[in-house]
């Protein structure tokens, strides 16, 4: 993750960071940023609540202090890990998959990204009752990073992949 800001604070900002990050960080991040205040995390469940957040203000990550780097950018092995959630309608593509209604979300993906590997399940979703079915599994996708960093095989079906998946399924 790369960020260039001017005028925060009295300071400027002008760094990169090698942590996994995710989509959902970037609301708290930027609020940080501007200076606004970040919004507490969502609480289970979050119906009713006017503005939360799930993900984490990433700026501590780009401070640094005496020109040596913060112990906590690579020090932290939570940071080794994101994670990702993707509402779809259907197992297959369709007019609405990339922004489904609630009702209409039927099979729910969730992601794992390690520095070594992505992890995502595709498992049944319920919408009333805002539960994931993880005995009923539609598909899997796993991909290791160090020999296929476009992501374009596939090896959740493999013999030597399988291990894997069946660890990190609940």
């Amino acid at each position: 993750m790369a960020i260039a800001a001017t005028g925060v604070g009295l300071w400027v900002l002008c760094r990169r960071a090698g942590d996994l990050v995710e989509l959902l960080s970037l609301f708290p991040t930027l609020a940080g940023l501007a200076g606004l205040r970040v919004p507490p995390r969502c609480p289970i469940p979050s119906f009713h609540v006017e503005l939360c957040r799930e993900g984490q203000n990433l700026l501590k990550h780009f401070q640094v202090r005496d020109s040596e780097e913060d112990a906590y950018i690579h020090g932290n092995p939570h940071e080794l890990v994101a994670y990702s959630q993707y509402p779809r309608p259907a197992d297959s593509p369709q007019w609405n998959s990339d922004k489904p209604s609630l009702k209409d979300i039927k099979v729910m993906g969730y992601s794992i990204r390690t520095v070594d590997y992505r992890y995502t399940v595709w498992v049944g979703f319920n919408p009333r009752e805002f539960l994931a079915n993880f005995s009923d599994v539609h598909a899997g996708e796993l991909y290791f990073v160090a020999s296929d960093p476009w992501q374009d095989h596939n090896m959740y079906n493999d013999s030597q992949g399988g291990a894997l998946p069946r660890s990190l399924t609940p």
